[in-house]
């Protein structure tokens, strides 16, 4: 019985991608990004429960994110680099939305994409931005952020405005409650990496049999055995390049700008919208 080297090699590479697709299953997205330090470890850990919950309930990505330098851009600029970056959305699209709190030109800007924009035009961003700016002046950020979450579950239930083109929603998401979200402790954590390891070792044997009985009693048949000495030959062709014509035309396009609220095409694609306000 003889197993090449190279499928023994691929033995433990193969064993690795089953056990971290198995740590993937249970670890969880990271919802909360406060560069600029406003939260404590608890209102990072609850916002973070609740900001998943939502996402999951209401289908769309849901940020927060806090920071002290907003490297020179806009708040707008900023949140929409952001998101593209770190390739934020739900289940292969784009859809969401983010809080940010820019507390270097001190301002709220709520940024929406794709799906999201039809349900917060500027009349609900700037309603939103109602509810969490009086937390904003006494300086009870972790407060904003979760009053803003509440006013994302509000509005998606309510469905899309009349003025969204398609009169009053029909297929409204279900009022849901939101409950506490079950932490895994330690001693689960330790249970269920230990069966991923299981698992992936009874895999891993299973491809080693299997590797083991494809190579045995393997004959030497290659490209010859079937081919007739000197019954193949090869002539020489040749194509002669004449010229290539490249014809070229103008092509006139219409250009325009937009405004900092409302809807607009993203720099990655797709469209963006939301809006802001200092504090």
């Amino acid at each position: 019985m003889v197993i090449c080297k190279r499928s023994l090699f691929m033995i433990p590479v193969i064993m690795l991608m089953i056990l971290t697709l198995g740590i993937g299953v249970f670890a969880s997205e990271n919802k909360v990004y406060d560069f600029a330090s406003l939260f404590t470890d608890i209102q990072k850990n609850e916002l973070q429960e609740k900001a998943t919950l939502l996402s999951e309930q209401l289908e769309m990505d849901i940020l927060i994110v806090t920071i002290n330098d907003d490297e020179g851009k806009t708040s707008r600029q900023y949140a929409e680099d952001f998101y593209k970056e770190h390739y934020f959305g739900f289940a292969g699209t784009s859809d969401g939305i983010l809080y940010l709190l820019n507390m270097d030109s001190r301002e709220v800007y709520i940024f929406t994409r794709d799906r999201i924009v039809d349900y917060f035009p500027e009349v609900r961003i700037e309603a939103t931005l109602d509810a969490v700016y009086p937390y904003l002046g006494e300086e009870k950020y972790s407060e904003s952020a979760d009053v803003f979450l509440d006013e994302v579950e509000k509005v998606m239930h309510e469905g899309l405005p009349i003025s969204a083109g398609n009169g009053p929603s029909t297929s409204q998401i279900p009022s849901t409650t939101v409950e506490t979200v079950h932490t895994t402790s330690d001693s689960e954590l330790i249970k269920e990496l230990t069966l991923y390891l299981l698992i992936s070792i009874g895999l891993g044997a299973v491809t080693v049999g299997i590797m083991a009985m494809n190579n045995r009693g393997r004959s030497t048949v290659n490209a010859r055995t079937y081919l007739e000495n000197n019954s193949f030959v090869v002539t020489n062709t040749e194509d002669q390049y004449v010229r290539t014509t490249v014809t070229q035309q103008k092509i006139q396009r219409n250009t325009g700008s937009g405004g900092s609220s409302g809807s607009s095409f993203g720099s990655g694609g797709g469209r963006s919208g939301g809006g802001g306000r200092k504090f």
